[in-house]
């Protein structure tokens, strides 16, 4: 009951956010202003999902908006030198999908051995590896971005899938969108219908027992920071397909969106409890609260405010629940 009535606390904070900002503006309320909500939701959905299930684990990674940054820009290197005439634009184009969940992958391994076999806290460690790639990033593309050579296949989520028109102006429904939908579904299944989303919540619950009941729970927890991984240089993939550019101030901020988006959505940052479609509520409340704000000319600044306040929040009421809980 206490998961429902998060997810219902979620839910409940989308509407009411949704019915103020449409009486608000009615730039808001257009199908075209919706869509474009849903399409920015994408970046901090795909990486929440991932997010979440290490949250869940009891463990928190900041490394992935560095991640987002490194791995598509990587594969954008590959193709420019090795594409041109002649070349065979498919290939080389899955080439560089397989360049940019690799590294995600390698990140998120990289990661999950230092919290698993060196015993660092995952705040440590993944603050640690937010410095090395975002570093890496800077230093590789000598802070430039590559726009040249990428083929269109590889950014395909850019691509529009649907067009709406509402009276002069034409919104879309981009592929990267059925990518979170995909993403979302699959995340969930695995977390709710599988022993390895049991085994996450149970590591997450209490690790001890987790392993006294026979879980490996090192190479669980190894698993969720290499998806984690894979999900961020997803979301750095449809960020280069939205701007046209692999640069290396990509993912700005992505770690902390994706977290407030978790914490909003009712997964406790205590561990072992948490789910998806609470986080789904989340990412689009985080996006529709500075859409709305961004119409009614809020400072750029005082939405950082809110957005911090609103996570504030969100942690409070977990650790009053915690109490509660306790408690009794």
């Amino acid at each position: 009951m206490r998961d429902l009535w998060r997810n219902a606390g979620a839910y409940i904070a989308l509407l009411v956010v949704t019915l103020v900002f449409a009486v608000l503006t009615p730039e808001f309320r257009q199908p075209s202003n919706l869509l474009n909500v849903l399409d920015q939701s994408v970046r901090i959905g795909v990486v929440a999902v991932g997010m979440t299930a290490i949250i869940i684990t009891g463990g928190i990674d900041l490394s992935v908006g560095s991640i987002a940054a490194l791995a598509p820009f990587l594969a954008a290197l590959y193709m420019s030198k090795h594409g041109g005439p002649g070349s065979n634009m498919l290939v080389l184009a899955l080439i560089g999908l397989l360049l940019t969940v690799g590294t995600g992958a390698l990140c998120g391994a990289f990661t999950g051995l230092t919290i698993t076999k060196a015993y660092l806290p995952p705040f440590i460690a993944t603050l640690g590896m937010m410095s090395i790639v975002r570093g890496l990033a800077y230093i590789l593309s000598k802070g430039t971005g590559i726009n040249e050579g990428i083929p269109a296949a590889y950014t395909i989520t850019g691509q529009s899938l649907i067009s709406i028109r509402t009276g002069t102006s034409t919104s879309s429904l981009t592929w990267a969108v059925v990518l979170m939908a995909v993403v979302f579904v699959a995340g969930h299944l695995i977390l709710t219908r599988t022993r390895v989303g049991r085994a996450i919540y149970a590591i997450g619950g209490n690790e001890q027992a987790a392993r006294l009941s026979g879980l490996n729970v090192d190479r669980i927890k190894l698993g969720v920071y290499m998806v984690g991984g894979m999900l961020a240089a997803l979301a750095g993939l449809v960020e280069t397909a939205s701007v046209g550019v692999a640069a290396p101030q990509a993912g700005s901020d992505l770690e902390l969106d994706a977290i407030a988006a978790v914490v909003i959505g009712g997964t406790s940052l205590f561990g072992g409890r948490g789910n998806l479609a609470g986080t789904f509520a989340g990412v689009l409340l985080m996006r529709l609260i500075r859409n709305g704000l961004n119409l009614v000319n809020v400072d750029s600044n005082w939405q950082r405010v809110a957005i911090g306040a609103i996570i504030m929040a969100a942690v409070g009421f977990d650790e009053i629940q915690k109490r509660r809980t306790i408690a009794k």
